[in-house]
C-alpha cells in the first residue's frame, strides 16, 4: 500500500517542478496570469486585516462605556434604511430635561442620569484658541455626573458643579491633547481659553486613557456644561438631547430599561400596543449595529476579492490553453511511451495549482505588508488573522483546480498520434 502513495506524491513533485519550470521560462507572461490572484489575495488578507483590527477596537470602545449603561434619546442605535424612515424618526418628539429629571425622580432603581449635548449625526465643531495657538474640537456637553457615568478621572483640577450647569457658567475641562497644543508649558487650571471666540475658563484636565479606535489617547475631549453648550453654540435650533442613564448595582440591565420605558411611554402619552417614540440604548445594541456594518464591509470586500480572483482565473485557464497547444508533441511523446490519461491530467492540474498558489503566497505576503505598514503610518488598529492566510492560499488554490481542469482535461483527451505530428 506505501508504494502507490509514493507513486502519487513522486507524479505531484514532478508535476510541480514542471509547473515550476513552465513559469521561470515564461516569467513576464506568468505575472500577468497571476496578478489577478495576488489582486485578490491581497485584497481577501489586506481587508481582513483592518476590518478585523478596527472591529476588535471598536468593539472594545463599545464594551469600555460601561455593560449596564443606559441612553435614551429620540432615535439612534439602528441603521436607517432610507429618506422616509429618516424623516419619520426625525418627527419624533425631543428628548427633554424634564423627561431627565423625571428619570431621575421617579425611578429608584436609578443610580445617576447624565445630559449629553452634541452627540446627534451634527457634532458642535468649533476652534479653541489661547493667544497664538489653536486647534479645532467637537464639543460635548453635559451635567455634573459625567465623571460618574463616563468614568471620567481628573490629573488635574475639578470637575464643573451642579452650580455651574444652572448658572449656565463658561467653565471647561478639557483632555491633555487639548492642553499639549494650546498650553503646553503652563498650568492650564484657570487659564482662559477661547472656544468659538467665547471665554471659557479651564477648571479641569482629563487623566490620559487609551482610546483603542486609533492606539492614540482620548485626549481631545472639550467637556463644557449643557446649558451653556446650548445658549452659545445651539444656533441651529434645540440640539438633540441624550440622556445617560446608569442603574443602581442591584438592578439589571433590562429591568431598568423597562422601568425607563414604562415612565417614558406615559410621559409621551403613548397607548397600548402604539410604537415608542424614543429609543433606548445599550451596550448590545451598540455591538449589534457594529455587527450589521462589519458584516456589510465583509460582503463587499468578498465580492471585490472574488472579482478579482476570477479575472485571475480566467488568466490562468488562457495560459494553460495556450500552454497544452505549445506542448501538444509533447503530450504526444508522453502518451506515446505509456502516460496514461489520469497522468497527464494530473500534470497540468498541478501545474496550474502551482501558479495560483504562489500568487496566493505573494498575495499573503503583499496583503501582511500594507496591513503592517498602514498600521505603523497612520496608527490605524490592524489585525493579522491566521485563519486569512489560510482563506487565501486556499482561495488561490481552488481558483487553480477550477479553471485548471478544463485545459487539463483537454491536454489528457488529446490523440497521441495526432499530437505527434502537430508542428
Amino acid at each position: 500500500m506505501k508504494a502507490p502513495k509514493t507513486t502519487l506524491l513522486g507524479q505531484f513533485l514532478e508535476s510541480a517542478r514542471l509547473g515550476l519550470d513552465t513559469l521561470w521560462s515564461h516569467k513576464l507572461r506568468s505575472f500577468l496570469t497571476i496578478l489577478g490572484i495576488v489582486i485578490g489575495v491581497t485584497a481577501i488578507v489586506g481587508m481582513t486585516a483592518l476590518v478585523r483590527g478596527l472591529d476588535r477596537s471598536i468593539t472594545g470602545e463599545i464594551q469600555s462605556i460601561g455593560a449596564n449603561h443606559l441612553y435614551l434619546r429620540k432615535w439612534g442605535g439602528r441603521i436607517v434604511a432610507g429618506e422616509r424612515e429618516f424623516l419619520r424618526l426625525e418627527r419624533r418628539p425631543e428628548i427633554s430635561e424634564a423627561d431627565v429629571a423625571a428619570i431621575q425622580r421617579e425611578i429608584p432603581a436609578i443610580r445617576t442620569v447624565d445630559v449629553f449635548l452634541g452627540t446627534g449625526p451634527f457634532p458642535i465643531h468649533r476652534t479653541l484658541s489661547y493667544r497664538n495657538d489653536e486647534t479645532d474640537a467637537d464639543l460635548l456637553g453635559t451635567s455634573e455626573t459625567y465623571p460618574i457615568v463616563d468614568g471620567a478621572d481628573l490629573a488635574s483640577g475639578r470637575f464643573f458643579t451642579a452650580s455651574e450647569v444652572r448658572n449656565r457658567n463658561r467653565v471647561v475641562v478639557i483632555g491633555q491633547g487639548i492642553v499639549d497644543v494650546l498650553l503646553p508649558h503652563v498650568d492650564p487650571i484657570g487659564k482662559v481659553i477661547r472656544i468659538g471666540g467665547l471665554p471659557y475658563t479651564v477648571t479641569g484636565v482629563f487623566e490620559e486613557r487609551a482610546l483603542l479606535l486609533w492606539g492614540q489617547t482620548k485626549d481631545t475631549r472639550v467637556i463644557l456644561p449643557y446649558t451653556a453648550l446650548d445658549r452659545d453654540f445651539g444656533e441651529r435650533g434645540p440640539m438633540d438631547l441624550m440622556a445617560a442613564i446608569v442603574p443602581a448595582d442591584s438592578v439589571t440591565v433590562d429591568d431598568a430599561r423597562e422601568q425607563v420605558t414604562f415612565l417614558m411611554r406615559a410621559r409621551h402619552d403613548l397607548r397600548p400596543g402604539e410604537e415608542n417614540d424614543f429609543d433606548i440604548i445599550t451596550q448590545s445594541n451598540f455591538l449589534e449595529l457594529w455587527d450589521q456594518i462589519t458584516g456589510s464591509v465583509f460582503l463587499a470586500m468578498i465580492v471585490i476579492s472574488s472579482i478579482a480572483l476570477m479575472v485571475g482565473g480566467i488568466g490562468v485557464m488562457n495560459i494553460m490553453l495556450v500552454s497544452v497547444t505549445e506542448r501538444t508533441r509533447e503530450i504526444g511523446i508522453r502518451k506515446a511511451i505509456g502516460a496514461r490519461r489520469r497522468d497527464i491530467l494530473w500534470q497540468f492540474l498541478v501545474e496550474a495549482v502551482v501558479l495560483t498558489g504562489i500568487g496566493g503566497i505573494f498575495g499573503v505576503a503583499i496583503g501582511s505588508a500594507l496591513g503592517a505598514g498602514v498600521s505603523k503610518l497612520i496608527h490605524f488598529p490592524v489585525a493579522l488573522e491566521p485563519w486569512s492566510f489560510v482563506v487565501g492560499v486556499a482561495f488561490s488554490v481552488g481558483i487553480g483546480i477550477f479553471f485548471g481542469l478544463y485545459p487539463a482535461t483537454r491536454a489528457a483527451a488529446l490523440d497521441p498520434i495526432e499530437a505527434l505530428r502537430y508542428e
